[in-house]
């Protein structure tokens, strides 16, 4: 069980403002931006940089924690702190991959004016950093990146309809078209089945012979590729006498 103020794999630490007991990431009317900062230090200074120019923020302090909120929580834009290591451009890269909002890339050296000991950052370095967020908000929105029901949730499932794309606890599965077609189809409405028929028809304009074995096979391969027990599926169930369905 986590605990309160603790971060892990699935979860993210709120910083909320002053004398608030709400979380800023529902803050209503304000920017919400999640900041990938492993060390706590330069996480909590830079997040009270960032709330001194009113925007709300949670922080995520691990790759995954990162991947999980960029993925579940639709923020509008995210801060990545890069560092001085290989690593911190492999999460970069992660976190571009997987969001659907504006990517912001702050290398150490452009962190130093921006954190403070006693106080945040002086007003100069903020309107630096306040201009970039805001650009690259405006330009992910002209290129209509933020997340929104193309996107689906299932158990740890995001199935991205758009990019034809699935994330598993933020990894990227890597499935054919027709695994992804199947899935897709399962996710149009998690927990009601879909008949073999339906299922072919979609992949192929229609039934045709041996195709539900064909099926069968494609079905078989999307659960290995998602961990699927064969004696007991958590995501792709088979329905006797009707086909399968999407554990919702």
């Amino acid at each position: 069980m986590a605990h309160a103020g603790k971060e892990t794999a699935t979860t993210i630490e709120p910083h909320p403002a002053s004398g608030s007991v709400a979380s800023p990431a529902i803050a209503a009317g304000r920017i919400r931006v999640l900041l990938v900062e492993p060390r706590r230090i330069y996480a909590d200074m830079l997040a009270g940089t960032l709330r001194a120019e009113e925007f709300a923020v949670d922080v995520a302090r691990s790759d995954a924690a990162a991947l999980t909120a960029v993925l579940g929580d639709d923020p509008d834009v995210v801060v990545v702190c890069v560092g001085s290591s290989a690593h911190g451009a492999v999460v970069l890269d992660r976190v571009r991959q997987a969001a659907h909002c504006g990517v912001v890339a702050l290398a150490d050296t452009e962190m130093a004016p921006l954190i403070s000991r006693v106080g945040v950052a002086p007003i100069g370095s903020r309107d630096i950093l306040n201009t970039r967020i805001r650009q690259t908000l405006r330009r992910s929105h002209q290129r209509g990146e933020v997340g929104g029901a193309q996107r689906r949730h299932v158990d740890d499932l995001v199935i991205d309809v758009g990019v034809r794309r699935v994330y598993q606890r933020g990894n990227v599965i890597s499935l054919t078209r027709t695994e992804f077609a199947i899935l897709r189809v399962l996710s149009d409405d998690p927990g009601e089945p879909v008949t073999c028929r339906r299922l072919q028809e979609v992949l192929w304009g229609a039934t045709q012979p041996g195709g539900r074995s064909a099926l069968g096979v494609h079905i078989g391969n999307l659960r290995r590729k998602l961990g699927d027990a064969p004696s007991c599926p958590r995501y792709v169930r088979t329905v006797r006498g009707i086909g399968y369905c999407l554990a919702g």
